[in-house]
């Protein structure tokens, strides 16, 4: 057969080739997007709902695809060309149609004519990993058939760049003349075939082989944990070396307090959590190997506590199997110190006067129990020049910063543009009622002794034990008269009198009291002298 029968015959089966199955639209429409062809969206655009029914009035916005469907199902497609299937869940669907989850639905109803779509509550893959509640997406079955019968050659919609080409192109432009006869012999040059008699060697320069660097691939990890490992993942606690029970955990502390109320998603206070806490621990004998098991199950329990978060959150909640004797003594003195101050605040307020308010101020001023023993033991008050002096009805020590406390007060209440308050004077005063007459025929009357002021050292927590047991006026007639010499690094005090008469007595009725109370003290009485002694040289 000659060249230009050949070349017809070519062209002919060209332009008469038809494809033997017409494809459908679905079909077209993922080869479409599968090759990128311009005309996509137009064929798209023609896709008719898979969930419409004959009964429906239909519309152009009801017959075919809606914008949200046409988004997902491109979404869709792009998994489908790099994967036989696609995995997803309602959380991705809504990035593409941001819908809810039962508007979802509807939407991939509408796609059932293209995609095979089946729901799984627990699906594994090849790998043993599991899916929960996700969507498995295919091709449709018949969509698939079609690809198998007829092939991407016979469609039109195969790329161009796949197309097997001809270099005479122009033979299928019929509106040209087109020449057949061929002219080969007449442009050919002269063939000479040359004979090889003897063999000939062709040699190739060598060239120097270099070395292939292999690239080093980083290890592809993820940076989140799959559930798997998650899941494998062992937790290490501060183990306690034997098993604790409940009341090894009592009291709880501020920390604790917060992070039993996140546990519990309840609002107790830190009273009524330790109140709780010590109640179980007398019933039950749990035992928790770490702080973290018992954190755990504590704010389980109070997730179910039948008690009122809100009704428990004062602070002065008990539970009545809690109360002890002692702790009943302490509720009752705790109630007799507010029953008195909040009298005293408003008496301030009935009957306005200097005292009075000077009793509220430090009354706020100063802690419950201080402020009750001091407003207690006041008897009265008398302002003597630039001083005011305090009487007491008994020996309250007072440190340095309640001093000042009080001072400062005073001033407020009493101090003004003419007259100003320089200082306090602590009186204590003590009552003799005696029978007995003197030798001088004159009966014992009041008598007022001023409080001396002591410094925080050894010798002053001696001098405050000596008046706490024989009291301030023998401790201002004998125990202020003596001198002591203390050691520190020995532990040792030496106590020199004045003289030999006071020597004597204070070694004779109080000398075995003062050892005592030196020993109480973590210190030892070294000698008890007198300035006579000194002088005759012992």
């Amino acid at each position: 057969m000659s060249i230009v029968k050949k070349q017809h015959k070519q062209v002919d089966e060209y332009l008469n080739h038809k494809s033997k199955t017409e494809l459908s639209l679905e079909t077209q429409v993922f080869l479409s997007f599968k090759h990128r062809t311009p005309n996509r969206y137009k064929l798209l655009d023609k896709l008719i709902r898979a969930n419409i029914t004959p009964e429906e009035e239909l519309t152009e916005k009801t017959v075919y695809l809606g914008e949200k469907a046409k988004k997902l199902l491109r979404t869709i497609l792009k998994k489908l060309f790099s994967n036989r299937y696609a995995l997803i869940n309602h959380k991705y669907i809504t990035q593409a149609t941001r819908c809810k989850s039962d508007q979802n639905t509807i939407i991939l109803k509408e796609l059932e004519r293209i995609l095979k779509i089946q729901f799984y509550r627990l699906y594994t893959n090849n790998e043993g990993a599991k899916f929960s509640r996700h969507y498995y997406i295919e091709l449709h079955p018949t969509v698939i058939d079609e690809l198998k019968d007829t092939g991407h050659d016979n469609s039109e919609f195969y790329p161009e760049k796949n197309r097997p080409t001809y270099t005479n192109r122009n033979i299928f432009n019929k509106d040209k003349y087109i020449d057949l006869e061929s002219n080969f012999s007449e442009n050919s040059e002269e063939v000479r075939i040359v004979e090889n008699t003897e063999p000939q060697v062709a040699i190739f320069p060598q060239e120097a082989v270099k070395p292939v660097k292999l690239k080093k691939r980083l290890p592809n990890e993820r940076k989140k944990l799959t559930n798997a490992k998650r899941k494998a993942r062992v937790y290490h606690f501060n183990q306690y070396k034997e098993p604790q029970g409940l009341s090894y955990h009592y009291p709880l502390t501020k920390e604790d307090a917060s992070q039993l109320q996140s546990l519990s998603g309840r609002d107790f206070s830190l009273q009524a959590m330790n109140e709780i806490l010590f109640d179980m621990s007398k019933r039950l004998d749990n035992r928790f190997c770490s702080k973290a098991q018992f954190m755990a199950y504590f704010g389980k329990c109070l997730r179910f506590e039948m008690r009122d978060a809100v009704k428990t959150g004062n602070d002065n909640f008990r539970i009545k199997t809690n109360i002890t004797p002692t702790t009943q003594r302490e509720i009752d003195k705790e109630k007799e110190i507010e029953q008195y101050l909040s009298e005293v605040e408003q008496r301030a307020i009935t009957h306005v006067c200097p005292k009075n308010q000077l009793k509220a101020r430090l009354a706020n001023v100063l802690e419950s129990l201080r402020s009750y023993e001091l407003l207690s033991n006041i008897k009265n008050f008398e302002v003597v020049g630039n001083t005011i002096k305090i009487y007491f009805k008994s020996l309250v020590q007072l440190s340095e910063f309640e001093t000042d406390l009080v001072l400062s007060q005073v001033q407020s209440i009493y101090s003004n543009s003419e007259f100003d308050i320089e200082g306090v004077e602590y009186v204590i005063e003590d009552v003799y009622n005696l029978k007995s007459i003197n030798e001088h025929g004159d009966v014992r009357e009041k008598r007022t002794t001023v409080l001396p002021t002591l410094k925080q050292d050894a010798w002053g927590d001696i001098c405050r034990q000596l008046i706490k047991t024989y009291g301030i006026h023998i401790y201002n007639n004998w125990f202020s008269n003596l001198t002591p010499v203390i050691d520190d690094d020995a532990r040792t005090v030496e106590l020199k009198a004045p003289n030999s008469f006071i020597q004597q007595w204070v070694e004779t009725n109080y000398g075995e009291g003062i050892r005592n109370i030196i020993k109480k003290l973590g210190l030892e009485l070294k000698e008890l002298f007198s300035s006579s002694d000194l002088k005759r040289g012992y």
